[in-house]
């Protein structure tokens, strides 16, 4: 009696771990499924920007991406800042210009009349996947806070599915 009772703990016991190993390997999968955008981010040396490559959901003409820019800095010299030129690096040769982007248009603050306004800037929209995922991708920043013009270069790395 005492032998059959010790077979069927051992049972409940492998079948309790096999579940457990199965529930453990469709969460990993699930997860895995779900984190199917290949992200990028980076952030500069000074702290003032982060950036990111994020997947489009508009994919009527195929996977594409485009570039996220967030200013990290105070807000008292957000309101003072202007963002003169973003431009993108893919392997060392430059990808396209896009000028005069005043920062101050993007503070995440609300407009009077109402809605919101973005915390960020979105461009280098419909870049085809093929041409920035897998290669080594630059944003450089020249922005004017007042008076003082600076640079920063910000080098972006693919984000791990599990990281997200």
């Amino acid at each position: 009696m005492r032998k059959i009772m010790r077979k069927k703990n051992n049972i409940k016991k492998w079948l309790l771990m096999i579940a457990a190993f199965l529930i453990i390997c469709i969460v990993a999968i699930i997860v895995m499924i779900s984190g199917n955008k290949v992200k990028y981010e980076g952030s500069g040396k000074s702290g003032l920007w982060v950036s990111n490559l994020e997947k489009s959901d508009k994919t009527s003409i195929g996977s594409n991406y485009f570039l996220n820019l967030y200013w990290q800095g105070s807000k008292k010299d957000e309101k003072r800042t202007v963002v003169e030129k973003i431009t993108l690096f893919i392997d060392g040769k430059k990808y396209d210009d896009r000028e005069d982007y005043a920062l101050s248009e993007y503070t995440g603050e609300e407009m009077p009349g109402g809605g919101h306004m973005e915390d960020h800037i979105a461009t280098f929209d419909f870049m085809p996947e093929d041409e920035v995922i897998g290669h080594d991708v630059l944003v450089k920043v020249e922005w004017k806070t007042d008076e003082k013009k600076q640079t920063e270069e910000i080098k972006l790395h693919k984000k791990l599915w599990y990281k997200r």
